[in-house]
């Protein structure tokens, strides 16, 4: 009896052990979390105030007076003879950039932080008795999620301010290396994986043209800073549209690299161990001519591999960018998974006749089965459930932009199946959305379902390129987006829309935008939205995109990125956002 009486008691002691441990944990869990969230609370005031005061204290020392001003409206030639022949010096030519910066900023925030580096290396260059390469001088911005020295990296979020790189990037290195000057680095979307533009940081970007519209992303900063004209060109980063679709809302120009022709040594990736679409480097600029330019600058004489021995040693080609050879074209339109909207479609057929008047054949291009590629890009894109973004979410305060996002990641992956099931049925007419369905539940869970998923890569791959070879092709030109600029907060909402980017990260053919004019809005009436709920969505986000520039796309086989230079250098004339922008500011 006696033993049973302290058995019980053993074991009802157990238990209130068990439970107390249990709640001490568990509270102690809550005043860790409580604690961490004051502590990066604190910080993101700190960096704030900061950040408000330094740009307070650079606005003080540095105006747009007439002199600053002539500076800043000289062409790229113009701007580099000068520097060439010293008639300007680095420190005049950097000084005038970051007043005018500093008044985009007012405008569109595009900036995170100015570099404070950017003054000691101006003077570097001007002391030196010969100019130290082809852009001696020349001032450029630099993505956040992209290293400079003493600078940090953040992807928008707190917990990684305050921990600055010690070493630069390869791109920064080699623009170093020629003379350019890296003097701001530039806003992105919180996660960097989105076209929206905001973080708890450093706040919202906005376009350029307009400030309802979003910049595009996740080179936010950079295609609004270069779109304001705050910078003639700056770097960024593409794995899925990344580079082109802030060209295409801003009016400017970029390009995607083939995958590996530029260094990707010293980037933070957004999505570390992503598999089948890989993140690359390249630079968006205020047209054509400079994007050739400075790609020319990099590519030759293999002067990335002093810093990177994994970037290809692939020679610039001027046989190729030069070339007078009239050229096979294909083109298509729209996508069925998401129909182009508006003037869209129309912009591509006007590069289609300019092409033509410049004596290039031009031939319709069928693309695979968007709905099927889509579902196999969603099987990469969200193989690892969000477990990353999730950790880098933890214990922050999640931007707007990617709300969206995160409550999808909140959703247990047999909750995502139903609600794909939901989407894709009529249950909920307002939830209809089989587009939307293909990202729910949609990322691999298997090693299996990953090794299927490579192989219809590879499938896709083959598709596009016997059509390319059938029709004999040199280049392709297709749309950017289905739609123009959004209003502010759609991007984070949309993200099926970079069907149009992404297939060339998936296919790693290298991609250009040129701008080709802007949006009339006289067709929005007319779309045709199949009682899909994004399609509605995205009808209701062009509300305020009337007169929004329109880039397209132009695209090139694996290693041909100065054929797509090329083309898009020969398109840049035809641009009529341009010349509506200087008439309606003159």
């Amino acid at each position: 009896m006696l033993g049973t009486v302290v058995s019980c008691f053993i074991c009802l002691t157990s238990i209130a052990v068990t439970a107390i441990s249990g709640l001490v944990i568990f509270f102690a869990k809550l005043i860790f979390i409580d604690n961490e969230k004051n502590r990066l609370k604190k910080i993101l005031n700190r960096k704030k105030n900061e950040r408000e005061e330094e740009f307070a204290r650079l606005r003080s020392l540095y105006k747009l007076e007439a002199e600053q001003q002539n500076v800043i409206s000289l062409s790229w030639d113009d701007l580099i003879e000068k520097l060439q022949k010293r008639e300007l010096t680095a420190t005049q030519v950097l000084q005038a950039y970051i007043g005018k910066a500093l008044e985009v900023s007012e405008k569109c925030n595009p900036i995170t932080d100015f570099i404070p580096q950017a003054h000691v290396w101006a003077e570097e260059l001007d002391n030196l008795n010969h100019v130290k390469g082809p852009l001696h001088g020349v001032p450029f911005c630099v993505k956040d999620d992209t290293n400079v020295i003493g600078m940090d990296t953040t992807h928008g979020y707190v917990k990684r301010l305050y921990k600055p790189a010690t070493e630069s990037s390869v791109i920064v290195k080699v623009l170093q290396d020629l003379g350019a000057i890296p003097f701001c680095k530039t806003n992105v979307p919180q996660t960097v994986f989105t076209y929206g533009s905001d973080n708890l940081i450093f706040g919202t970007t906005t376009n350029s043209h307009n400030p309802k519209l979003s910049p595009g992303g996740s080179s936010s900063g950079t295609g609004a800073l270069v779109g304001a004209g705050g910078s003639l060109f700056g770097t960024g980063t593409d794995i899925a549209g990344s580079l082109r679709i802030p060209a295409h809302f801003n009016g400017v120009s970029s390009i995607k690299p083939t995958l590996g022709r530029v260094g990707s040594k010293g980037h933070v990736s957004s999505l570390p161990n992503v598999i089948g679409v890989e993140i690359v480097f390249g630079i968006i600029a205020q047209n054509p001519t400079i994007v050739g330019a400075v790609s020319k600058l990099m590519l030759e004489n293999q002067r990335q591999t002093v810093h990177d021995p994994l970037a290809l040693p692939i020679q610039w080609s001027t046989d190729a960018f030069e070339s007078k050879k009239k050229l096979r074209i294909g083109y298509f339109t729209s996508l069925p998974y998401f129909p182009t909207m508006g003037d869209s479609g129309d912009m591509v057929i006007k590069a289609k006749e300019a092409l033509e008047s410049l004596g290039h054949t031009l031939v319709p291009f069928q693309m695979p089965d968007s709905f099927n590629y889509m579902k196999m890009i969603v099987k990469f894109a969200l193989a690892d459930q969000a477990r990353h973004f999730k950790e880098c979410w933890k214990n922050e305060e999640v931007a707007n932009g990617v709300k969206l996002a995160w409550i999808s990641s909140k959703i247990p992956l047999w909750g995502q199946k139903i609600l794909s099931r939901i989407l894709k049925s009529r249950v909920l007419p307002f939830l209809h959305s089989p587009r939307s369905a293909i990202l729910f539940g949609g990322g691999a869970t298997t090693s299996i379902e990953l090794m299927d998923a490579m192989g219809q890569k590879m499938e896709i791959i083959d598709q596009i390129s016997t059509e390319w070879e059938n029709l004999k092709l040199d280049s392709l030109i297709c749309n950017v987006l289905p739609f123009p600029a959004l209003v502010l907060d759609a991007p984070g909402n949309l993200p099926i829309a970079a069907i149009y980017t992404i297939i060339w990260n998936l296919v790693d053919f290298p991609a250009g935008v040129v701008t080709m004019g802007y949006e009339s809005g006289k067709k929005f009436s007319m779309y045709n939205d199949d009682g899909d709920m994004a399609l509605k969505l995205a009808v209701k986000s062009v509300k305020d995109s009337v007169g929004a520039p329109i880039g397209i796309q132009v695209v090139g086989r694996r290693f041909q990125d100065e054929v797509v230079l090329r083309v898009m250098k020969e398109l840049e004339p035809f641009n009529t956002f341009k010349s509506r922008n200087n008439d309606s500011n003159q």
